[in-house]
């Protein structure tokens, strides 16, 4: 196994919300909820200067980070709260009981600050320590729903690993919620979170008269599980639900950050070829934001790559990404503040000759467009059954083997300032090979940063591809996995 560096436990506590301010809340989960029962989450990791010595990080950040995540959690209680399930038969809930805790672990690592926050091909082994873990879910059990590490960095700056499970949040309520500590720990205590930015609970607003929840946990969960289908032998080798395994050796983990005019530049050039291709008449327009073209280009490149899931018979390459339900229920709506999941599974199809063609990018982006247009309608709920079938689709390319992307580019992930200035770099830790990251990038100005983790020689392969695709030029990188140089192609 890959060298791990040095990582001392300092404190390991637990943190509340202020006493009294909550007594016992419950949670029914909803069919946005259930279906994230048994997914393992990737963790994630925010990195931030602050060079001094450990006694000042000591006194003056772990102090108030404290403090101010058990008044976050004043308002994000469930967070707190654990998932429960008292028996078998019955459907778990969310519940938090007046003195529920998160797991606070304070550590720190003798490992190389700036090395970890750069792009160039880091070994991702070394991220690992940096996050906490949770335990799956198990019949009559009842798990913790979040937990954070602070490692402090002597000299240079700390990181905040967070991992939760997704039955409590998606993406857009857990940046809410870290955002919220950030604002809360960045102005005092004495500023409180104003009402409009304060967590949205009410339930109701998921409308499901086809009694939907139910239908999916007596009839579908077992579909859901992860090991569904395979051997004892491969499901021993499954992590559990959050958690997060080194690997055997060392694996690239690299960020490849893309700027405001190259993703324009690509826009137009997939806009061009379509209008090559298809009658102007007849062509459908495109929903060409910059998340369909990043993810356009990555699975491409992806593919190109040999970072798939392949088998001789297989012609068919699935893609699958997240689509944001808040503002497509119309009656009632829901508020962009409401805190649970509220994203549905939206997935591409295309054959494999096709994506690794002259136009591939051109039909990816095609296909994930259409794949985001079938929700632009209003209808995300077209009744139970159509619910069902679509998460069964899901749930067979998975199976099938597929291209996954996590995040969005508007997440504002380097917004979050806790008081020593935004975060020099955040990293998604735990996807996998075939998967990535896509979110915003530091700098701003349209940016977004796509961040994956491959072994050398594809890493190697991917890169070649990502650059050309972005038409800059590609000097390299080295000799494979004992020779990862410092900057990569197409990296910034």
């Amino acid at each position: 196994m890959a060298a791990i560096q040095s990582i001392k436990v300092l404190e390991k506590c637990q943190v509340s919300p202020p006493a009294t301010s909550i007594e016992q809340k419950s949670l029914q989960l909803t069919f946005f909820d259930v279906m994230w029962l048994y997914f393992r989450r990737p963790s994630r990791l925010l990195f931030y200067e602050f060079p001094h010595p450990v006694i000042l990080l000591t006194e003056s950040i772990i102090p108030n980070l404290k403090n101010s995540l058990s008044l976050a959690l004043q308002h994000f209680y469930i967070l707190a709260g654990n998932l429960t399930q008292l028996l078998p038969s019955t459907e778990p809930e969310l519940r938090y009981v007046n003195g529920d805790s998160i797991s606070l672990t304070i550590a720190e690592s003798s490992d190389d600050f700036n090395y970890l926050c750069g792009h160039h091909p880091r070994d991702e082994n070394r991220f690992h320590p940096l996050v906490p873990q949770l335990p799956s879910l198990s019949d009559s059990q009842t798990v913790p729903l979040l937990a954070i590490q602070v490692t402090l960095f002597p000299n240079s700056g700390f990181s905040i690993g967070i991992t939760s499970s997704h039955v409590v949040a998606d993406g857009r309520s857990l940046f809410h919620f870290i955002r919220s500590w950030a604002t809360v720990c960045r102005l005092g205590g004495d500023s409180p979170l104003s009402s409009a930015s304060l967590p949205f609970y009410d339930r109701t607003v998921i409308d499901d008269p086809d009694g939907l929840i139910k239908t999916v946990w007596r009839k579908e969960i077992e579909n859901l599980k992860p090991n569904k289908g395979k051997s004892s032998s491969s499901s021993s080798k499954q992590s559990s639900n959050s958690e997060v395994v080194p690997t055997e050796s060392r694996v690239p983990k690299a960020t490849f950050v893309v700027s405001r005019e190259e993703i324009d530049h690509l826009k137009q050039w997939v806009l061009a070829r379509q209008r090559k291709d298809e009658d102007q008449n007849v062509a459908a327009p495109l929903h060409l934001s910059a998340f369909v073209v990043m993810c356009a280009v990555t699975w491409v490149c992806l593919i190109k790559a040999g970072a798939t899931k392949d088998s001789p018979n297989k012609e068919m390459e699935h893609f699958i990404f997240s689509v944001d339900c808040r503002d497509r229920l119309r009656d009632p709506a829901v508020p962009a503040t409401y805190m649970g999941n509220c994203v549905a599974p939206g997935y591409a199809d295309a054959k494999k000759s096709d994506l690794t063609g002259e136009d591939g990018i051109v039909i990816a982006a095609k296909a994930i467009s259409d794949g985001i247009k079938r929700f632009e309608d209003g209808l995300v709920l077209r009744g139970g059954e159509w619910w069902i079938s679509e998460v069964n689709q899901v749930i067979l390319r998975c199976r099938e083997g597929m291209v996954t992307v996590a995040g969005y580019p508007r997440f504002g992930v380097y917004e979050m300032d806790f008081g020593w200035g935004k975060p020099n770099k955040y990293e998604t830790i735990g996807m996998g090979e075939g998967h990535f990251s896509l979110y915003d990038s530091r700098d701003g100005k349209g940016a977004v940063e796509v961040g994956l983790a491959l072994p050398a020689l594809k890493m190697e392969a991917f890169s070649t591809f990502f650059a050309h695709s972005l038409k800059v030029d590609c000097n390299g990188w080295g000799g494979g996995d004992r020779d990862w140089p410092h900057q990569g192609a197409s990296t910034v």
